[in-house]
């Protein structure tokens, strides 16, 4: 999904600044649903579910799947856009990175997923392990409304924990999950991240997502900060944050 054409960017000394174009809201939000439910639920699983409880698949999004819990909902709105923002900046460059849609494995709709919030891999030689292989943790916070929080820094604490600790437990968990489903490929693809001793070393990127209502960003943004963990600071301004994923709710369970 092309996330990032409805930007402007940009750079910072510290960070990378993303504004949403004027005008660009309504296209952004509208092409969200359908990308957004298919991260928490395949259309095969949904239809093979609705059909057995029998009731509409609208009907199961919205009591089973999808979450009602305000922070989880803006929450996961975060980890979502940030994940496909992501994706679409390293396919610009010609980089083909896909990672788990680890929102389909909650085990209840209502608490965040487990391990860093999104994680993307990209195998430059499918034959063997190369130092161009490349792993992105991805931190991402939310602020739609007006409070003392800082939320590029605490992205930055995130992001830092990620690099410190959280991704190989993060990569522990999703060996676990694979093998519980029986995807030998998947995990083949994580113990050659999780092994560099053995497989080689490869490039890691670890990804502090602050997205922030449009009338906080300067306030954000005009923060100091400290990186001394050096990860890569990132600033999503969205008009409307509030309504942008209140509706994408909404219109996940009315996309089907």
């Amino acid at each position: 999904m092309k996330v990032l054409e409805h930007f402007d960017r940009t750079n910072t000394a510290s960070y990378i600044l993303y504004q949403l174009k004027k005008g660009e809201w309504g296209n952004l939000i509208g092409k969200l649903p359908v990308v957004f439910r298919k991260c928490y639920i395949t259309d095969r699983v949904l239809e093979d579910l609705s059909n057995k409880n029998g009731i509409p698949k609208s009907d199961f999004l919205e009591k089973y799947i999808i979450p009602n819990r305000g922070n989880i909902v803006s929450g996961d709105f975060g980890e979502i856009l940030s994940y496909y923002a992501v994706q679409d900046n390293y396919q610009t460059k010609g980089i083909n990175i896909s990672g788990p849609k680890k929102w389909q494995w909650k085990y209840d709709k209502n608490k965040p997923v487990q391990g860093a919030d999104a994680i993307l891999f990209h195998i430059a030689n499918p034959k063997r392990a190369t130092k161009n292989d490349i792993l992105v943790s991805i931190e991402s916070k939310m602020k739609a409304l007006a409070s003392t929080d800082h939320r590029i820094q605490d992205a930055i604490i995130g992001a830092s924990k990620d690099k410190k600790s959280r991704m190989a437990k993060t990569l522990s968990w999703l060996e676990e999950r694979y093998a519980r489903d029986g995807v030998k490929d998947k995990i083949k693809l994580i113990e050659r991240f999780k092994d560099p001793a053995t497989h080689g070393d490869y490039q890691k990127k670890f990804k502090a997502i602050a997205i922030v209502d449009n009338t906080l960003e300067t306030g954000e943004t005009g923060k100091s900060f400290t990186n001394i963990d050096n990860v890569c600071v990132i600033v999503f301004s969205i008009e409307d944050l509030k309504k942008a994923y209140e509706d994408t709710r909404i219109n996940i369970i009315n996309s089907v």
